[in-house]
């Protein structure tokens, strides 16, 4: 709005009257809305596959997304202007049976079955791709991160040390010695982004040796578990490598067969049980997934990253006041991939899309698909005491 208030002021009131807020987000409402309505066809009617998620809000209500992308990579990730959102529900819960009919749903008003759907492995994600009977393949950082946590999260050196961490960050964070902390590590994916606490390890086993002697005592731990960190290090840099190839070369026979291959020479070669069982572990899902693939032509997306950056925009966006919920402001999902491209905006009717789509339709969808709006419900109840 400050933007449109610049505008205004610079061009002396040329461009009109500038729009309040509420008009700028009903415009935004208007066209997410047409565009969810109107746009559901992934790739122009082509092949085509879908990543499903669900993100959770206030009052335990999740949003479940379905985006359709294209069923071939097209050699670098998934593009935001690549993306169709082909579902959106809110609710409570989504177990098998309703996701199930939330793709169904999805995969009719799209025209056709996607090929594939990419989850991150949830129980009732997987259990719901399974029961629609279409092909699934688990996301490969959510996989990864699964793997290090069934490898390393019940062992007792692991477990120490990051309770460590821990402890450190809380006892130094006040001092001369908090320019040295590890970063923070994340309650939810913990084992997805290890890498940064991990490469943290690596650069103080390294720097250890001239830092003063005072700091040398405070982070003594740190070289006495460097036969950890350097295991660590292997397997982090082998999670970051074979996801690498994945996500910018696409998944077939040959990428495929290059992670492998690393895995066997850099993660189980000359390995201690442990990370031999992690790379055990890495090859049987590379197996899994292989088995997917027709044939040497076909190349898939295998990543997931594209939902987790739309619920990030989302959040980024939305109201903070967490009473709210999910609202129709959640129509920006859909509304964003024809923003992002000037190829694309160039022919998006903004006008006709505003005229054609009313308010009411939007008080309509939001019935049928959002549940209640506790800030509605507590000015409700507030004004009957005045």
């Amino acid at each position: 709005m400050k933007i449109l208030e610049i505008f205004g002021e610079v061009f002396e009131g040329k461009c009109g009257k500038v729009p309040c807020y509420n008009t700028v987000e009903n415009w935004m409402k208007k066209l997410g809305l047409s565009v969810y309505e109107n746009d559901r066809t992934p790739c122009r009617g082509g092949k085509y596959a879908v990543v499903v998620d669900e993100s959770i809000f206030i009052n335990s209500e999740k949003l479940l997304l379905l985006l359709g992308i294209p069923a071939r990579h097209k050699g670098e990730p998934v593009k935001h202007e690549d993306v169709t959102v082909v579902g959106m529900k809110v609710g409570k819960a989504f177990d098998g049976d309703a996701i199930k009919q939330e793709i169904e749903e999805a995969a009719k008003k799209a025209g056709s079955n996607p090929e594939y759907i990419i989850n991150d492995q949830a129980h009732n994600l997987t259990n719901g791709v399974a029961k629609s009977g279409i092909a699934q393949h688990i996301d490969i950082s959510h996989a990864m991160g699964t793997i290090l946590k069934k490898v390393y999260g019940k062992q007792a050196d692991f477990v120490a040390f990051t309770k460590l961490l821990g402890e450190v960050r809380l006892q130094y964070h006040l001092t001369d010695k908090a320019y040295l902390l590890p970063p923070n590590m994340r309650t939810i994916a913990r084992f997805m982004n290890m890498s940064s606490w991990v490469d943290w390890g690596q650069h103080m086993l390294h720097a250890y040796s001239i830092l003063p002697k005072e700091k040398q005592e405070a982070y003594s731990f740190v070289p006495e578990n460097k036969e950890l960190l350097d295991e660590l290090a292997v397997a982090v840099d082998a999670v970051r490598h074979v996801e690498e190839i994945c996500k910018t070369k696409g998944f077939n026979i040959a990428t495929c067969n290059e992670c492998k291959h690393y895995i066997i020479r850099n993660v189980i070669g000359n390995a201690n049980n442990r990370r031999a069982m992690l790379g055990i572990r890495m090859l049987d899902y590379f197996k899994k997934e292989e088995a997917l693939l027709v044939d040497d032509v076909q190349n898939d997306n295998i990543s997931s990253d594209i939902i987790e950056s739309d619920y990030g925009i989302f959040k980024s966006k939305k109201s903070p006041n967490k009473l709210y919920g999910i609202t129709p402001f959640v129509l920006l999902i859909p509304l964003y991939p024809k923003l992002v491209n000037k190829s694309v905006t160039d022919t998006f009717n903004f006008k006709e899309r505003l005229v054609n789509v009313k308010l009411k339709d939007i008080d309509t969808w939001a019935a049928k698909n959002m549940s209640t709006n506790w800030v509605t419900e507590r000015t409700k109840i507030f004004r009957k005491t005045i």
